[in-house]
């Protein structure tokens, strides 16, 4: 009888410094599951990204090369490919739910399904974006805030970017996303943790094609 395939799990934070987890030493900021994930995993303390910028750093992630090699070398370089799709051909049923940046932002990845939460707040590479946490709160008659609001506020420069969330808390991000992940298990215990990518896993991507 074959051996059942795992249910393997990557979970991925956006924009979160190595003193932003409190295990590591940083007991300022409230992480208990990234703390789990400390104590009872593997902890790299001496990793580096190839790239200072979200899509190159995050297509090195999910190609297994470098920018110079997959050609994308900044925001909204066309990627397309990855290794999703070697986990998509060998069976494995793949979902995203969260931000990957892939662009354009609806390119399937070789993901089954895509809940996109890309927390565009402003025009950038098209036109203003609607992802799934814009339409969750538009079905719910809330203004996202966004810097555009943000702008207004009497403090706006002395607040270096860090606001107060003032909407009610299920109309987060982090907490929707967790709602619309996949499996009841994913939705205990990650409230305000970020979770923002359920997906399959498998060795690095293989396929000799470029993104």
């Amino acid at each position: 009888m074959p051996t059942p395939r795992p249910h393997i799990i990557l979970i991925i934070t956006d924009q979160q410094r190595y003193d932003t987890i409190a295990a590591l030493g940083f007991p300022y900021i409230d992480t208990p599951n990234l703390n789990r994930l400390v104590r009872e995993g593997v902890s790299f303390g001496n990793c580096f990204i190839t790239a200072p910028s979200c899509a190159p750093s995050r297509a090195s992630l999910f190609t297994g090369y470098y920018p110079h090699t997959t050609g994308i070398l900044k925001n909204a370089d066309r990627w397309t490919r990855s290794w999703v799709e070697n986990l998509n051909d060998a069976g494995y049923y793949c979902v995203n739910v969260g931000k990957m940046h892939t662009y354009p932002y609806h390119t399937p990845l070789g993901f089954h399904e895509r809940y996109v939460v890309e927390n565009k707040d402003r025009f950038l590479e098209e036109r203003f974006y609607f992802d799934e946490w814009d339409k969750a709160l538009r079905f719910r008659g809330l203004a996202k805030q966004q810097r555009a609001f943000y702008r207004t506020r009497s403090d706006y420069r002395e607040r270096l970017g860090a606001f107060e969330w003032e909407l009610p808390e299920d109309a987060h991000p982090d907490n929707l996303l967790a709602r619309i992940s996949p499996g009841s298990s994913l939705q205990v215990g990650v409230r305000m943790d970020k979770l923002k990518r359920v997906i399959s896993k498998q060795p690095p991507y293989s396929a000799n094609q470029r993104t």
